[in-house]
């Protein structure tokens, strides 16, 4: 479009001979239109050349659109065929009028340029937050243990930071990441997963692993590396980091590796299918999936008025198993819900779950934190 003004521009100033002398515009063609409106500016003043030049770019504006610019030309050829240079002046002035732009074809002022810039393409949610990222280059990565007295601590924190090629963090808000987690020792990965953090602020608390996360068989040292990528739009930003000591008499056993597997994803499963079935008020399946008696009976449970009868809607964003011991499973949910008033919160959410009669179980659950949202993410 600059470059087609631009053209047009040189129209009004660079007076050619015309075999035709034109009293309208004759939008037949380009090049009748073109012809047409060198004639008849020809016999403007050159204040009243500027002026039907703005005057041009009003009509285009707002009296096209689309984002084919050659289908809006020809639209515009067809609207001022026909029309003299005081008719074109006539329906730039309506125009001015109706949009309440401060603009007259006799006045000495030109027309400010910021009403013809052209409007960029409206953003969705997720492409307005994925700018938060636009100079993120990579992930830094630092560790802490959980407690600082050897005998007593069993687990690590990994702390993961989005910087810029400078090394300075750059923070996020309201835009769910998926990190990948690889746990690599003597060169081979030993453990992986996958967690998803909404905000700078959430990986700046840390993301919690146990020893007992680890099979004792596959740890060859004592010192792990740790990957970490994630995707945002169409870059992937990545970091590692080397030398993470790990206690290896505290990992778990792995003589029963395959059957701690099995009963890891179940309970995992089973937190998501809780978690869902209350979104999709199927309560007594639900209910079947737990055995919490802070939850009292399934009329309880399924109460409209103070208990998951409340929730209309859910949104599962992950889950993932955080601790495991020989009777016990924790899985940490992030999820929305979604009340009858159309409220939306994010909870973050411990489960505890023990196995009972061969199923893995809700017996607990320790809410962390509980935000406000405005939208599904």
């Amino acid at each position: 479009m600059k470059k087609t003004f631009l053209i047009l521009y040189s129209i009004f100033f660079i007076i050619l001979s015309c075999n035709k002398e034109y009293k309208v515009i004759d939008g037949s063609s380009k090049e009748s239109f073109d012809l047409s409106l060198k004639s008849i500016s020809s016999k403007l003043t050159i204040l009243q050349q500027d002026k039907l030049e703005e005057a041009i770019k009003l009509i285009y504006k707002f009296k096209t659109d689309g984002d084919d610019e050659n289908q809006r030309w020809e639209k515009l050829y067809s609207i001022l065929n026909d029309k003299s240079s005081e008719q074109v002046f006539e329906m730039a002035e309506e125009i001015a009028k109706e949009n309440k732009i401060s603009w007259s074809s006799t006045s000495m002022i030109p027309l400010d340029p910021s009403i013809l810039r052209t409007e960029e393409k409206k953003l969705s949610e997720e492409e307005k937050n994925l700018q938060q990222l636009e100079s993120a280059t990579s992930i830094n990565i630092r560790f802490s243990t959980i407690n600082s007295d050897p005998e007593l601590n069993e687990g690590f924190y990994i702390y993961p930071k989005l910087v810029d090629d400078s090394g300075q963090e750059i923070t996020f808000n309201n835009l769910p990441l998926n990190f990948s987690i690889s746990f690599i020792n003597n060169g081979t990965v030993v453990y992986t997963t996958n967690r998803t953090l909404s905000s700078s602020f959430d990986l700046n608390k840390g993301l919690k692993f146990m020893y007992n996360l680890f099979d004792k068989e596959k740890i060859i040292n004592s010192s792990l590396d740790v990957e970490v990528k994630t995707s945002a739009g169409d870059k992937y930003l990545y970091g590692k980091l080397a030398g993470i000591p790990i206690e290896v008499s505290k990992t778990k056993d792995s003589s029963s590796s395959i059957e701690d597997e099995l009963d890891n994803q179940l309970a995992v499963k089973n937190v998501n299918n809780f978690i869902q079935l209350i979104g999709d008020k199927k309560y007594s399946e639900a209910y079947k999936l737990s055995k919490n008696p802070k939850w009292g009976d399934e009329e309880k449970f399924s109460s409209t008025s103070n208990g998951f009868g409340t929730i209309e809607a859910v949104n599962i964003l992950s889950s993932d198993l955080i601790n495991r011991n020989k009777d016990e499973i924790t899985v940490f949910s992030i999820y929305q819900i979604k009340d009858k008033s159309g409220k939306i919160k994010s909870l973050k959410q411990n489960f505890k779950l023990h196995k009972i009669n061969g199923d893995w179980l809700i017996t607990d659950t320790q809410t962390k934190e509980v935000t406000n949202d405005d939208s599904w993410k």
